[in-house]
């Protein structure tokens, strides 16, 4: 075999070729180890905090400072664009859209109003302006709106906070559900903020604190997205899981304590009114079942550069199907669509 020093003496191009290659190589290899270098600094220091954040500190902008990615997406759930079969995320007039539940809900505050729910963005503004709200409420309903609710509870107590009117705290409830309702300010663990959560779960013989990370990307949602009801002449928040989840569960527990919401205006036939059991529906289901969390669909994992976090922009995962249906079903988002 000739010699690469034969080859190039005869054929001086041939040297220049390798030169070059050589360049370009070491190039590419040095724009690789760069990007590497880069990439690790990065997850170093995505933690770093920029500002301390207090124990109860209710401003989401606050928290954006130490958590820009975070605070960016979150700030998505403005975005009212959304339709779907399901709905969406715009405002829309429920009453006007299904005149029939003025009926059914007769005697009811929700006959009053009843709208389509935005994004958590728009939590406070939305109860404001509810007219539901032209009725006497107590304070709890402000419970799952509001990042100044932990600190309210924590300053004045919780059966204290259930106990004051709708517009005793009004003027003290003006940031809308955020970073605080579900992290640790110190670990930034997820954590629960609302007390009937744990409450229902310790009547159940169960402890919150042996819940795993997976199983809290749940709870911290379901320590809101609930049925529920207010307890007693002091409107105590309460979870009525005591018997189950289920449906007939919870009429049981309904019936063997003799609570109903409302006596039907027209009928004079004492009713429950579902809240929201998204939690409980979720625990029927095939996704909760094989161990699938709220935040796996609602608010799948993203990544920038290095860093992988997750996405705070809540919304329908039919909006974001790439990153949460199609993560394991591999079907086209038509499919998918059609499915569901």
């Amino acid at each position: 075999m000739r010699r690469i020093k034969d080859i190039v003496a005869e054929k001086p191009w041939v040297g220049w070729a390798i030169f070059f290659a050589t360049l370009i190589i070491v190039f590419f290899v040095g724009l690789f180890g760069s990007s590497i270098i880069e990439r690790r600094t990065e997850a170093t220091l995505r933690f770093q905090p920029v500002e301390e954040i207090a124990e109860w500190e209710p401003r989401n902008e606050v928290w954006g400072e130490n958590f820009p990615r975070q605070h960016q997406t979150y700030i998505q759930t403005k975005d009212t664009t959304f339709r779907s079969k399901y709905l969406g995320t715009a405002l829309i007039d429920m009453l006007d859209r299904e005149p029939d539940m003025v009926i059914l809900w007769a005697g009811y505050a929700f006959s009053r109003d009843y709208n389509q729910a935005r994004g958590h963005y728009y939590a406070v503004k939305d109860i404001r302006n509810t007219l539901r709200t032209g009725v006497k409420q107590p304070a709890t309903c402000w419970t799952c709106k509001s990042t100044d609710v932990p600190r309210l509870m924590n300053e004045i107590g919780v059966a204290n906070f259930y106990k004051k009117g709708w517009l005793d705290l009004g003027d003290q409830v003006v940031n809308h559900i955020g970073c605080q309702d579900c992290h640790d300010p110190k670990t930034m663990d997820l954590r629960i903020t609302r007390p009937a959560f744990v409450e229902a779960f310790k009547r159940q013989g169960k402890d919150i604190t042996k819940a795993t990370h997976q199983e809290m990307r749940t709870y911290v949602c379901a320590q809101c997205h609930v049925e529920y009801y207010f307890a007693g002449e002091e409107k105590y928040l309460t979870f009525p899981w005591d018997n189950g989840f289920s449906v007939e569960d919870i009429e049981e527990y309904y019936d063997n304590i003799d609570f109903v919401d409302f006596v039907h205006a027209l009928s004079k036939t004492p009713m429950i009114k579902a809240q929201h059991p998204d939690f409980e529906l979720s625990k029927m289901g095939i996704h909760s079942q094989r161990g699938v969390a709220c935040a796996d669909c609602h608010m799948p994992y993203m990544s920038e550069g290095s860093v992988k976090f997750t996405d705070h922009h809540i919304q329908s995962p039919l909006n974001n199907m790439s990153r949460s249906c199609q993560v394991c079903h591999r079907e086209s988002e038509l499919d998918l669509t059609k499915n569901v």
